[in-house]
């Protein structure tokens, strides 16, 4: 059972680099993308980049959510196989104690 929880953990931690990585990468969209400040007033040149880069942005955030939606699945698959192995071994110990 040990080595299966490690294994789990081994996986976890594979998801949370991937999730890090995506992070990471919205960081650096939002970075070069979102350059002035909230109060900032758009220019007319300004409107005009920001809708040729519309669709560079729609591509960007719907692939944000499709890996973020891929990597929270398989964190609560794993999330799951943990909760199993914890309650086979709670009832294994109360089997124990029973005989």
């Amino acid at each position: 059972m040990n080595w299966e929880l490690r294994d789990l953990f081994c996986d976890l931690d594979i998801v949370k680099e991937k999730i890090n990585d995506v992070v990471t990468s919205f960081v650096w969209f939002d970075e070069k993308y979102f350059t002035h400040g909230p109060n900032h007033i758009l220019s007319r040149e300004e409107i005009k980049m920001h809708g040729l880069k519309y669709h560079e942005c729609r591509i960007q955030n719907t692939q944000l959510i499709d890996l973020m939606i891929m990597y929270m699945k398989e964190f609560n698959e794993i999330m799951e196989k943990i909760h199993e192995i914890e309650k086979a071994s709670l009832n294994g110990d109360q089997t124990e104690r029973d005989a």
